[in-house]
């Protein structure tokens, strides 16, 4: 629904006993309450680490605090367009089918005491943040409060990272904050169509020049990080954002993908050109000459999933897997010797080993289904014929920002990150909302009826009504009997 059309709050409707579910009225486009504040804080320390980067935070258990208050704070709410019930969709189904099947590895786990503990607090951890930022939203309002919210703690991430950490000898950043540096490229490069959703002329000017501001510092934090996945996935969205981000102005998008060449033109070292190389010359690269490279990991991971194909080896469990089960690591245990028990460097083929064939197809579902709905934002059935650019844009941002995770997280194992999750709670809220107002206002167009003079009303004009015959008229003639 266009931004332009003024909600009026109605009072919440009670469900009945039986039968469908009762349609909420048409809502206004309010201010962000107390509850998205305090996911807001969820978001600060889920994704971008405040209290790693200021410990007495840690210390505080902020992020246990902010989850407790959101909880407490949903319970309490009475806002009709934030009930659980709407958030039945295939999408929320992957992620508890997911759910289910680690629970159900769990006993055939390698490693079952932390396959139970990641199950039971970190995964559980990412349902109920996605689940909290999809119930909460009530309008696209809330959808671009929360998206300005995680591009600002992008902003200080990047920022805190850009100015304490140093390039390595080899051309990487080191000893990162939770991150690691091809982890830092990932959520920078899935933060980009966020930048460039605000270099809309409706944003406003703070909302544009904070955009440029995030392509800067992401563009720099890439380059600085030498992450090869990273300068893939900042390729892949960039000639997305040029190509297939349409509810954005061409000039705009022309100017945030020059801008990016012509950053990585400017910054980049010729160090970092030599590694993003290596790329070019696989024959020369550790990853494919060395056992604990990727290809190596990859191949005995392939062999993981054929011995384990139902549940898999278990829930981070990979890196056991590594030492225990694969052919290499038994035969350098037997002779004392002992390789790096790597995790997968592959958020798919990890799912794969991890929770089986299963799980690895949940996820992919869940990823393509998300990509689908966001994609189908346009005016039509589904979402009625009042869509604009607005609910549009904020469509296609979410897709570039899946996109990116998936080249990225070819090269990176970040199946688990809560920013994926937060990333599909945003998709989940805004086609909960868009799905609501369509039909709130079928609904109130329906009941709205016109008073009508029934006098001024031309006889046969009303379907159903029988035609008025004059008195003085002769009846009509009979049918002839067969």
């Amino acid at each position: 629904m266009s931004h332009a059309v003024r909600m009026e709050q109605t009072p919440r409707v009670a469900r009945p006993a039986t039968g469908p579910v009762p349609v909420p009225g048409l809502w206004r486009e309010s201010r962000a309450d107390p509850l998205m504040k305090g996911i807001a804080c969820m978001l600060f320390t889920y994704v971008w680490r405040v209290q790693d980067i200021f410990p007495v935070l840690g210390a505080l258990h902020v992020p246990l605090l902010a989850t407790g208050s959101s909880l407490l704070m949903y319970s309490a709410s009475r806002q009709p367009w934030r009930r659980m019930i709407y958030l039945r969709t295939p999408i929320v189904k992957c992620v508890l089918g997911i759910f289910v099947v680690m629970l159900a590895g769990i006993p055939g786990s390698l490693w079952r005491g932390h396959s139970l503990s990641f199950t039971l607090q970190d995964y559980a951890q990412n349902v109920v943040f996605m689940g909290l930022v999809a119930v909460s939203i009530r309008s696209l309002r809330d959808v671009e409060w929360f998206t300005a919210v995680n591009l600002w703690g992008a902003v200080f991430y990047a920022m805190f990272v850009n100015l304490t950490f140093q390039v390595g000898p080899d051309g990487r950043l080191s000893n990162l904050v939770y991150y690691d540096a091809n982890d830092f490229g990932l959520v920078m490069v899935c933060t980009i169509p966020f930048a460039v959703y605000f270099l809309r002329s409706q944003s406003g000017s703070r909302r544009r020049l904070l955009g440029l501001i995030a392509l800067g510092l992401f563009t720099l934090g890439i380059m600085k990080s030498g992450s090869r996945g990273g300068f893939l996935g900042l390729i892949g969205v960039m000639l997305y954002v040029l190509l297939r981000y349409r509810a954005i102005p061409a000039r705009i998008r022309l100017t945030a993908a020059l801008g990016g060449v012509a950053l990585l033109s400017v910054l980049a070292t010729g160090q970092y050109w030599d590694l993003m190389q290596t790329m070019m010359h696989p024959q020369s690269d550790y990853n494919f000459t060395d056992p604990s490279g990727r290809i190596g990991v990859w191949t005995r991971g392939l062999g993981y999933v054929k011995e384990h194909p139902l549940l898999g080896v278990g829930v981070g469990s990979f890196p056991i897997a590594e030492g225990t089960v694969s052919e290499l690591g038994r035969e350098l245990a037997s002779r004392g010797a002992g390789f790096k028990w790597s995790v997968a460097h592959n958020s798919f083929l990890e799912t794969a080993a991890e929770l089986g064939v299963p799980g690895f197809l949940l996820f992919v579902a869940m990823l393509i289904t998300t990509l689908w709905t966001m994609a189908r934002i346009r005016p039509g059935p589904r979402y009625g014929p009042l869509i604009t650019k607005r609910e549009t844009a904020l469509g296609q941002m979410l897709v570039g920002s899946l996109f990116g995770f998936m080249v990225s997280g070819f090269f990176v194992s970040a199946e688990y990150f809560s920013y994926l999750y937060f990333l599909i709670g945003l998709a989940v809220g805004l086609d909960k909302v868009l799905r609501l107002q369509r039909r709130a206002t079928m609904t109130a167009m329906a009941a709205y009826v016109p008073p009508v003079r029934l006098s001024s009303v031309p006889p046969g004009v009303l379907p159903g009504a029988p035609p008025v015959v004059s008195p003085s008229a002769p009846p009509a003639a009979a049918p002839p009997r067969s």
